[in-house]
């Protein structure tokens, strides 16, 4: 934490909004309108459509291969090699950015396909990355479920963190009798909330502040699923409100991403906070978090009956093969990820592999859905499979029927019946009797 007096303008980190595919331009233009000076937005997306109606973001339109700018058709393979053919313009975008939010909607073509690419980019130009990624509603599909996996798994192995926001989590917390336009409006505005409020406790001014450097320790070279929590509160127990509304939270898991976190970044605000209601809070989070490193930060900006509570939950796992030098995670039996502790309902699992995406899971990644792993191709078994295969063969051939010796059987095509005409008189003509068929009126063999 450092001293607001020793702050500049000129201290404050370059923060960058990237917002990928038509979820992802949606909600950074919303936060475009509202986020703190020193925020820049982008929206890029491979559909000119969606872009034709940004008015607060700076608009790029990927990819020069897609024919007139009408999207990828969920493509994600696609939009990969649209991102890829713009790499040098979205480089020079990114430079000089110490924090990039990668924010994407999963399961269709360019969020899934191109946040992942992106988020390196930024990565090899310096910057801090953390994916902010929202993950369909059940009812959306097997496929796009699917393709939303492995879209936030890419985007997990490149991001320092993913802050995972899934929409079915508004089915669960509101009932399944919700209207659909209710449950997106709850959906973007947790992750609206979730990304404007790490923005304003690291650009506002305050009596205790957390810096930059403080998200950087907690989350830098991780590569794990985080979460971040924003509520508010008002009235004289504001301080207890708040902490009952952050447990009651979908990202909180009822205290559970509390309890198995490395890093707690707490910022509070909304006018006169008093010693009281900091200690009320950093107390209620430290019972559920007693061995996470606890960084708390409180600025004055805000009204003074609200009290805005903004809760950053960081965690130590990481993927596989993120750093060669740390073994990679053993997998858990129960489906649950390493790096978070508790089950989460959109799991992602932590190995190199598509291969092992069902394995791990016990292809039940998500409530409502199961996952279906493709069939391993000849390059993908190892020795001992190829063996037991043929193993498994062997034991089984003596068990199996003979094969009949197949007779091709001759049809009776020499055989002319003119059934109820066979009294009547052939129609002849230049000597050939045109009621037989012409192959036999020409010798010709057909058996």
């Amino acid at each position: 934490m450092s001293n607001p007096d020793e702050q500049t303008e000129g201290a404050n980190p370059t923060i960058r909004l990237i917002g990928l595919g038509e979820t992802g331009v949606k909600l950074v233009e919303i936060l475009a309108m509202i986020a703190p000076d020193g925020v820049v937005a982008h929206s890029l997306d491979t559909d000119n459509r969606s872009l034709s109606r940004c008015h607060q973001s700076r608009t790029f339109l990927l990819g020069q291969t897609i024919p007139c700018g009408l999207g990828t058709g969920g493509d994600s393979a696609l939009a990969r090699g649209a991102v890829e053919s713009d790499s040098d313009e979205l480089t020079e975008i990114l430079r000089g950015t110490d924090l990039v939010f990668v924010v994407a909607g999963m399961g269709g073509g360019t969020g899934t396909g191109a946040a992942p690419f992106l988020a390196n980019l930024a990565k090899q130009a310096g910057a801090l990355v953390v994916g902010v990624a929202a993950t369909p509603f059940d009812c959306e599909g097997i496929q796009r479920c699917n393709q939303a996996i492995g879209g936030l798994r890419d985007l997990r192995q490149v991001a320092d963190t993913v802050f995972h926001f899934p929409n079915q989590d508004v089915v669960l917390m509101e009932g399944a009798d919700i209207a659909l336009h209710q449950a997106l409006e709850i959906a973007n505005r947790h992750l609206c909330e979730a990304v404007l409020g790490v923005s304003r406790m690291l650009l506002e001014p305050g009596m205790l502040n957390v810096s930059f450097a403080d998200l950087q320790a907690s989350v830098q070279g991780r590569h794990s699923l985080g979460s971040v929590v924003h509520v508010e509160a008002s009235g004289e127990d504001r301080a207890d409100n708040a902490v009952q509304k952050l447990l009651a939270h979908p990202a909180a898991r009822g205290g559970e991403a509390l309890k198995y976190a490395s890093s707690l970044l707490v910022n509070l605000s909304g006018g006169d906070v008093t010693m009281a209601e900091m200690d009320a809070v950093t107390a209620a989070i430290s019972n559920h978090s007693p061995s996470a490193k606890l960084v708390v930060g409180v600025s004055g900006q805000g009204s003074g009956e609200a009290l805005k509570l903004t809760v950053v939950i960081a965690h130590a796992g990481k993927l596989a093969g993120a750093d060669q030098e740390s073994a990679p995670p053993k997998p858990d039996p129960t489906g649950q990820t390493s790096d978070l502790g508790y089950s989460d309902p959109f799991t992602v699992p932590d190995t190199g592999s598509y291969l092992d995406l069902g394995k791990e899971s016990d292809g039940k990644n998500r409530n409502g859905f199961t996952y279906t792993p493709p069939a391993p191709t000849a390059d993908a078994l190892t020795p001992e499979c190829r063996e037991d295969l043929i193993r498994v063969a062997a034991k089984e051939e003596p068990n199996r029927t003979k094969r009949r010796k197949i007779i091709q059987e001759l049809l009776p095509l020499e055989i002319v019946s003119k059934g109820r005409f066979e009294k009547s008189e052939p129609t002849i003509h230049k000597g050939e009797d045109l009621d037989q068929p012409t192959y036999i009126r020409r010798g010709a063999v057909l058996n």
